[in-house]
């Protein structure tokens, strides 16, 4: 198992959706550079996720996706304090051979900010935007052991940020997986082929210069996974994913059951979160 796989199972540590959904993912990313795909077990349909895409998501007697979605959160200008507790290391420790750096080209030159102090700051930022964006009863339990709040992580390889959490109310669950990165040149302009489910995509958008590419998937009946991505102006890509559904190892198998009805967060929610001012990679 290369450290590519490593890093990701400590990224999902909590349950991702199953070893074979990983491996494929880390299949596909190899393949396509920037593209993970993600497969949900038992089903046998491969779904390509681009690693620039947003997911609607619908919560259960709840009201229906509005057309125009919501403005980013808080000020243009204004951002949480970087002052923040990081409860676990900022890069995750290496186990085997480091994969080769990658080397794709983007839409503007790499930040050269510390990943200690990139931490800190997208953190702050992300907790600060989840406290007053999370709908009543919802939470997210990160996958880091030892954390009470979600916490990034920083890749070399890819030099991006990562946090995964499960989302959970009360008994039901789901999977929840944020990226901040640099903006790839090919995926500077929005194209649904990339998307998760070219079928279900739409694009939007925004007066600040941002674009949102939204998808969605039903894997097995009831089975959904949305994602939402995010193409800043500045240069910064936010790519946002969750579920409803959840993989365990039975045996020699995994089994997949579905949690809710719906995934917790909404798609309103999700990009929200994606286009929190503080989540840049250019302060």
């Amino acid at each position: 198992m290369d450290e590519i796989s490593r890093e990701l199972r400590v990224a999902v540590a909590d349950a991702p959706p199953s070893r074979i959904d990983v491996d494929q993912l880390i299949a596909a990313d190899r393949q396509r550079r920037r593209h993970r795909t993600w497969v949900w077990s038992g089903t046998g349909v491969a779904a390509a996720v681009a690693v620039a895409v947003v997911t609607p998501v619908l919560i259960a007697g709840g009201p229906a996706p509005r057309t125009a979605l919501p403005p980013a959160i808080g000020s243009p200008t204004a951002g949480p304090a970087t002052a923040v507790k990081l409860c676990t290391g900022v890069t995750p420790k290496p186990t085997g051979p480091q994969p080769p750096l990658q080397s794709y080209g983007t839409v503007r030159p790499r930040p050269t900010e510390e990943p200690a102090a990139g931490v800190a700051r997208l953190t702050a930022a992300l907790r600060d935007g989840l406290r007053t964006r999370l709908p009543a009863g919802v939470r997210l339990d990160p996958a880091q052991k030892g954390c009470t709040e979600p916490q990034f992580q920083y890749h070399p390889s890819y030099r991006e940020y990562e946090v995964g959490a499960t989302v959970r109310r009360g008994k039901e669950s789901g999977f929840f997986l944020l990226r901040v990165a640099p903006t790839p040149r090919e995926e500077s302009t929005p194209d649904c082929a990339r998307a998760m489910n070219s079928e279900d995509c739409r694009i939007v958008r925004f007066p600040d210069g941002s674009t949102a590419m939204l998808s969605r998937l039903e894997a097995e009946r009831g089975q959904w996974q949305f994602w939402a991505f995010v193409a800043r102006p500045d240069g910064t890509s936010v790519l946002a994913i969750t579920n409803n559904f959840r993989s365990q190892p039975v045996g020699n198998q995994m089994q997949t059951s579905t949690t809710a009805d719906t995934p917790l967060l909404t798609m309103d929610q999700l990009v929200e979160i994606t286009r929190a001012p503080g989540l840049t990679l250019y302060p």
